[in-house]
């Protein structure tokens, strides 16, 4: 990945595809197949921008640790775009991606030409901040092996773990023991975050999808954000879990390409 410099220091990011740009807003966990396949689907007709959040793969971390506010992230969305000059961008959004997405969408409407959210949440509730507090002590205290074992249960359905036993026992052994401190930084930010205040003031044309059997962040809390934004369509899908890019992939990309290239999104 090349980097960029920005006013918050540098950003390694990637292009691929042609059209208008496109920000991918990606969580970090991803199971055996990967996000590739997708995005490669969008780069057939945009101009994919991948990043790695300061502080992880190849980006140098923020001067503050603490920086990792979805604010913060948004922020370094914007930074990044003006270093590579784009104006305006499409954003699609998964997970922890939406929060970074609904921040820089609130701040900078006018940098945003559609917006698309995937398996998103709203606040952090009691059931949200319960699961979230299970991972983290997951993380501290079960073995590297076994915790990206129980973190796959929450991520991905029962059906595709079996079709991809193989794969996912392969990413339990190479799994290196996460880093427990920074982790429970990135999950307390989501807590954090509350984006019903910025729904209203979001007027640009979104796309929220759910899947019916995500269990980290349900699906009412999608239909609560498409309510709340004021030109939202809001798709459920049956079944796929949380990890929708890598379960859902084509049936995703079958909505997003037509929403992207300005499809209506009346409900």
């Amino acid at each position: 990945m090349p980097t960029i410099s920005t006013p918050g220091g540098a950003i390694a990011y990637s292009r691929s595809g042609r059209g208008t740009p496109l920000v991918l807003l990606l969580p970090q966990s991803a199971g055996p197949v990967g996000v590739a396949p997708f995005a490669q689907g969008l780069a057939s007709g945009f101009a994919v921008i991948r990043y790695d959040q300061r502080g992880t793969g190849q980006s140098p971390p923020p001067s503050d640790p603490e920086a990792v506010s979805m604010a913060d992230r948004g922020q370094e969305v914007a930074d990044l775009l003006a270093a590579l000059g784009i104006a305006r961008a499409h954003l699609v959004c998964h997970s922890t991606g939406c929060g970074i997405g609904l921040a820089f969408a609130s701040a900078h409407p006018e940098r945003v030409e559609r917006l698309a959210l995937i398996a998103p949440w709203s606040h952090g509730d009691a059931f949200l901040t319960d699961m979230q507090t299970l991972r983290i002590a997951a993380a501290a205290e079960l073995s590297a092996q076994t915790y990206a074992r129980f973190n796959a249960s929450l991520l991905f359905p029962p059906d595709y773990r079996r079709e991809h036993a193989a794969g996912f026992a392969q990413l339990a052994a190479e799994a290196p023991p996460p880093d427990v401190a920074q982790f429970s930084r990135r999950l307390h930010a989501i807590l954090a975050f509350d984006g019903r205040p910025l729904l209203p003031g979001i007027g640009r044309p979104a796309l929220v999808v759910s899947a019916d059997d995500d269990p980290l962040m349900p699906a009412w809390f999608g239909r609560e954000i498409a309510a709340g934004l004021p030109d939202a369509r809001y798709v459920e899908l049956r079944g796929g879990g949380h990890m929708l890019p890598e379960t859902r992939t084509s049936d995703l990309l079958a909505l997003l390409v037509p929403f992207l290239h300005g499809a209506d999104t009346a409900r």
